[in-house]
């Protein structure tokens, strides 16, 4: 497994299929951190909502980035479980990467933890402010992970095996990644929201998400990844070349 997740972790380096997703998150966190005012738990609460789109994407990306004849070889060399498993892994940890410079940016850039304190005190007034607030670090973190694994699910789901026309998979990844954010079925919707009436009662204390919307992002990962993994196998035992 280990070195499927190199080769999966290679393909994503070097066909760039990285740069966009990059680009397009560190466009969206800059263009609100760049206010200065916004408070630290809302940039944060900005940041992970915006990984549901953009690991939706990259796991699309990551799902069709090898030739036909090239998944053929791995599928047969590893199986096509571990093979298709490798790849959502390594889409799911270049999200990861994005969450915690996602995070970062949002201790540097954003306001400070508590509104009432003035925004011109500066850089290092901003840190030591959010140092003194872990639960919103931690909160953010745990909102992040929510939304990574709902992006990660949506392109799981939208995409081949599952969904194979690419203008379809396309429409589909999108109009599903909106749908997690605006509906409130979608356990990043329901995280996202806990934290935001949440934080108007109290926005210096421990801003959980709540255990619910964790536990049901975990199992619609789980969920998403077993039906593209068992596609992925039923499509290479139907190829030509099975035996």
């Amino acid at each position: 497994m280990i070195a499927l997740l190199r080769y999966q972790t290679a393909i994503l380096l070097r066909s760039h299929r990285w740069i966009f997703p990059l680009i397009a998150y560190g466009l969206l966190v800059v263009t609100v951190a760049a206010e200065g005012s916004t408070p630290l738990a809302e940039g944060l609460d900005w940041n992970a909502a915006m990984l549901v789109p953009i690991v939706a994407f990259l796991t699309r990306s990551m799902l069709t980035a090898e030739p036909d004849a090239a998944r053929a070889c791995v599928a047969a060399a590893a199986g096509p479980v571990r093979a298709q498993l490798a790849a959502l892994l390594t889409a799911a940890g270049a999200g990861a990467v994005l969450a915690i410079a996602g995070e970062c940016f949002g201790v540097l850039l954003s306001g400070p933890a508590v509104t009432q304190v003035p925004t011109s005190a500066g850089e290092l007034i901003k840190i030591t402010s959010a140092a003194g607030h872990p639960g919103i670090l931690v909160a953010g973190l745990v909102t992040a992970a929510v939304c990574l694994f709902v992006g990660s699910a949506v392109g799981a789901l939208c995409n081949p095996p599952l969904l194979r026309h690419p203008g379809a998979a396309m429409l589909a990844t999108l109009a599903l990644g909106v749908f997690a954010l605006a509906s409130d079925v979608s356990p990043a919707s329901a995280a996202l929201w806990r934290r935001s009436t949440t934080q108007a009662v109290s926005p210096v204390a421990v801003h959980w998400p709540g255990t619910a919307p964790l536990l049901a992002a975990a199992c619609l990962l789980a969920v998403t990844w077993t039906a593209s993994t068992y596609a992925a196998a039923r499509r290479e035992n139907r190829s030509p070349g099975a035996t």
